[in-house]
């Protein structure tokens, strides 16, 4: 195992266990990679942004994450993971969570962009070296990368593949249910089949 992946199997570890996440391989990092970030732009924009100004609960987290990191969530409960690198922030949230991906990811998104273009540090200037990378473990506990060219496009994409996911389990379940209901009922014998007819 290289020196770069065994960080990252610790940071996962971590965000698996306060994201409730089934294994490793469920959690999944978006990373804005950026020329610099100044540790004041995260508080103003942790402090200042999410927890004034779009009443997110923030909470402040232990643990080998590669820099600060907080606990975001909603009134909803739905959670994800912000942590702070010079290089830019990082969420990490539950792949298949269809409430992170539309409720919380987007006003962080849409959030760091506007707060970082108010501060006179436009993002994703430099598409050769800026941008937003997915990075996941997989099964191997490899380190797979990902450049997504539009966030909000990818955004939009994973939110519909969760729905349509969801809703094939629904009806799979659905088909579940009504073999159960008919695998249950009680049969009609014989004689009460007759005495309806004489009727």
């Amino acid at each position: 195992m290289d020196s770069r992946t065994e960080p990252f199997l610790r940071k996962f570890s971590n965000a698996q266990s306060l994201l409730d996440a089934r294994s490793i391989q469920d959690i999944v990092s978006l990373k804005y990679r950026e020329s610099c970030v100044n540790n004041s732009d995260y508080v103003h924009f942790i402090d200042r942004h999410l927890k004034n100004e779009e009443g997110l609960e923030i909470n402040p987290m232990s643990g080998d994450f590669w820099g600060k990191a907080w606990v975001v969530s909603d009134s909803h409960k739905n959670k994800i993971i912000l942590v702070e690198h010079e290089t830019g922030l990082e969420i990490l949230y539950v792949a298949g969570s269809v409430a992170s991906l539309i409720a919380l990811i987007p006003v962080i998104n849409s959030g760091w962009k506007w707060f970082r273009n108010m501060r006179g540090r436009a993002s994703f200037s430099r598409p050769d070296r800026e941008g937003v990378e997915l990075r996941r473990i997989s099964t191997k506990n490899t380190i797979v990368e990902q450049q997504i060219q539009n966030i909000e496009v990818f955004l939009l994409n994973a939110s519909l593949e969760e729905n349509i996911a969801l809703h094939d389990k629904v009806k799979l379940l659905e088909k579940e249910v009504a073999a159960l209901k008919k695998a249950i009922q009680p049969k009609k014998t014989k004689s009460a089949v007759q005495k309806k007819t004489k009727k």
